[in-house]
C-alpha cells in the first residue's frame, strides 16, 4: 500500500532550479572526483573541482551508495540525477516508519501505481493521479489533484540484485507549494522496505535535493521547513495505512461507490489484488 508514496513524496520534494551550464560542470567534476568516471561530453576544464565545493567521504557518499545498488553511471537517463548531485548544496529529507501492508501487496502496488493511486482515492477520498508515460513503466507522472506535481524516472527497483521489488531509487522533477515557497526542481529519492512479518513491512525513505544557492539552502534547513516537509509525507503514508487496513480487513464498499474503479480497465487490477491480499491475510 505504500507505492503513492513515492510518488508523491517525491513530488513534495523537488525543489532546486539551476543555469544547464551548472548542471554540467557539477555532473563532470563531482563524477570524476567521486567515482573516477568520464562523460564523454565534458572537456578536462570541465571536470576541474568547483572551489566552494569539499569532495570529502560526506559529499561523495550518495555517488557511491548509488554505484553499489547498481545504478550505471554511463545509463542516459541518470544523466540528469548527477546534473544536480554534484552541486555546491544538498538537502537530504528522511523518514521511516512501518506500515499494515505484507511484502507480496507491497510489490503489487509498486508494479501497478496508476491502480494504486485509484485504490487511495477511493478509501480516502483524496485525488491522486498517477500516469505511465511507457509502456514499460520506468517514466511516470503524477500529481496529487491540488498543489503538487511531477514527473520521474524508476531508475532501480531493486539493489544490485538484490531484494528485487524491496529497494527502489527514483528521480523527479515537480513543482510544489509550501506555506509561502512555491518551489520547482529534481530530487533523487530513496525508498527500501524490509519485511517486518506476514503482513507488515518497514520502509526508509530519503530525498536528496540540490538548492540552487544559499538563501533557498537555507530555508531548506529550517526546522519549519522540515516540519511542514514531514508533515506532507505523513499525510501521504497515513491515507495508504488506512485504505491498505480497510482493504485487508474486507470492507469493499468505497471500491463499490467510486466511479473510476467501476472502469474495465481496474477490474483485472482489483481481482488480482483480492488474491494477493488472501496470501497477507492466509485466507
Amino acid at each position: 500500500m505504500k507505492i503513492i508514496i513515492i510518488i508523491l513524496i517525491l513530488t513534495v520534494f523537488t525543489f532546486a532550479a539551476g543555469e544547464p551550464n551548472v548542471g554540467h560542470l557539477a555532473m563532470c567534476s563531482g563524477t570524476k572526483i567521486c567515482l573516477n568516471y568520464d562523460f564523454p561530453q565534458c572537456s578536462a576544464k570541465d571536470k576541474t573541482p568547483n572551489p566552494d565545493i569539499k569532495y570529502n567521504a560526506e559529499f561523495c557518499a550518495p555517488y557511491l551508495e548509488l554505484k553499489q545498488r547498481g545504478l550505471r553511471t554511463g545509463d542516459p537517463r541518470a544523466t540528469e540525477l548527477f546534473r544536480y548531485m554534484g552541486r555546491q548544496y544538498r538537502v537530504t529529507f528522511k523518514l521511516n516508519g512501518k506500515l499494515p501492508v505484507s511484502k507480496e501487496m507491497m510489490i503489487y502496488l509498486f508494479n501497478n501505481m496508476e491502480f494504486t493511486a485509484q485504490l487511495v482515492n477511493a478509501y480516502r477520498k483524496t485525488k491522486y493521479t498517477i500516469t505511465y508515460d511507457t509502456p514499460d513503466k520506468k517514466f511516470f507522472s503524477g500529481d496529487n489533484g491540488d498543489n503538487m506535481w511531477g514527473n520521474f524516472v524508476w531508475l532501480l527497483n531493486d539493489s544490485a540484485g538484490v531484494g528485487p521489488g524491496m529497494y527502489h531509487v527514483f528521480f523527479g522533477r515537480g513543482r510544489t507549494k509550501l506555506l509561502a515557497w512555491r518551489l520547482h526542481g529534481t530530487a533523487t529519492a530513496i525508498l527500501d522496505f524490509k519485511e517486518i512479518s506476514k503482513d507488515s513491512v518497514g520502509y526508509e525513505f530519503r530525498a536528496i535535493v540540490s538548492p540552487s544557492g544559499a538563501v533557498l539552502n537555507s530555508i531548506m534547513n529550517l526546522s519549519l521547513f522540515n516540519n511542514v516537509v514531514n508533515g506532507k509525507i505523513k499525510e501521504i503514508v497515513d491515507n495508504i495505512q488506512q485504505s491498505a487496513s480497510e482493504f485487508s480487513n474486507g470492507n469493499r464498499k468505497p471500491l463499490e461507490s467510486y466511479a473510476p474503479l467501476k472502469k474495465e480497465k481496474w477490474k483485472k487490477n482489483i481481482r488480482e489484488f483480492e488474491e494477493v491480499a488472501k496470501i497477507k491475510t492466509n485466507l
